[in-house]
């Protein structure tokens, strides 16, 4: 348990590409699999889409958390109903195989653009998905602004 009371959560750092095979499966690399405070692998996943193009695969214990939030949604945002039927619109469980991959549903495949080749990136509570150009393209305009960014987003110490 956390210091809020939470199960142990893992985190997921790094980048690695994986092919894509005719089937949809991806592998999720063992180091991206392992849960803090377990001796087992994560076994299952929740898969949604993400933002600006990605897919978001969540552990079943940040998913709770996620979860959560959805249901702090009031029933009368209609903006909220928007975010949350997007959000949810093609969202999946995912088990890893004996192999150590998931498959990918073809809608989600579609939504990400992805073909034979997916770029996993660790986002700490989640493993994003990207078509390899996607996350250039993503990726390429931040780059030079990083303290910028660092300030706005994580505040001045």
């Amino acid at each position: 348990m956390d210091r809020w009371g939470w199960p142990a959560l893992s985190s997921f750092y790094g980048t690695e590409t994986y092919s894509i095979d005719h089937k949809g499966r991806l592998s999720v690399p063992a180091s991206m699999r392992r849960s803090a405070g377990r001796k087992k692998s994560l076994q299952s996943f929740i898969l949604v889409a993400g933002f600006e193009g990605c897919l978001s695969l969540f552990g079943l214990d940040e998913w709770m958390r996620v979860e959560d939030r959805l249901r702090k949604i009031p029933m009368g945002d209609r903006r909220g109903r928007a975010f949350a039927r997007a959000f949810l619109m093609d969202a999946c469980k995912v088990t890893v195989d004996a192999q150590g991959r998931v498959t990918i549903p073809p809608a989600l495949m579609r939504r990400a653009g992805l073909g034979k080749e997916a770029v996993l990136l660790g986002q700490v509570d989640r493993i994003e998905i990207w078509d390899a150009a996607r996350l250039g393209q993503v990726t390429a305009e931040p780059q030079g602004q990083l303290e910028i960014l660092a300030d706005e987003v994580l505040g001045k110490e």
